[in-house]
């Protein structure tokens, strides 16, 4: 902050130009965030970046949904053995069932997330790539 003293001795305070730029970068970039520019996240993408990432992301949406098939098959399947009590205590087989259909339980889930976030990811790269559309050039 710079400060200036006239001759009547006034002061005033002057504004400091690194301080207004870092205002102006700081709205600049509040301003492409809320736009949906994702170039000021650091991600810059030509036609062919973004055509790249959208290939990668519907193959990560199938391989999600056909592992989420793969995981209800095989939970239904093998559902969880009853217990049988021997000295107070279930048999080995009803833990070691009712463990592995924890774990796959928590998989599902994890690979439910994982669709829905590769899928939302699908559609803005799609977005993003017809934005794109107009600038290409035809050879």
């Amino acid at each position: 902050m710079a400060v200036s003293v006239s001759r009547d001795l006034t002061v005033r305070v002057l504004e400091d130009p690194n301080t207004v730029k870092l205002a102006e970068r700081q709205q600049a970039l509040k301003n492409a965030i809320q736009k949906g520019e994702p170039k000021c996240l650091g991600v810059s993408f030509d036609l062919c970046n973004a055509c790249l990432c959208l290939m990668i992301s519907t193959v990560s949406v199938m391989l999600s949904v056909v592992a989420v098939i793969i995981y209800s098959v095989d939970m239904s399947k093998n559902p969880e053995e009853p217990c049988t009590k021997t000295d107070n205590r279930c048999d080995e087989k009803h833990y070691e069932t009712r463990l592995s259909r924890g774990v796959k339980s928590s998989l599902l889930v994890f690979t439910l997330a994982q669709t829905v976030i590769a899928a939302i990811l699908c559609v803005l790269l799609l977005r993003q790539r017809r934005s794109f559309v107009s600038y290409t050039v035809s050879i």
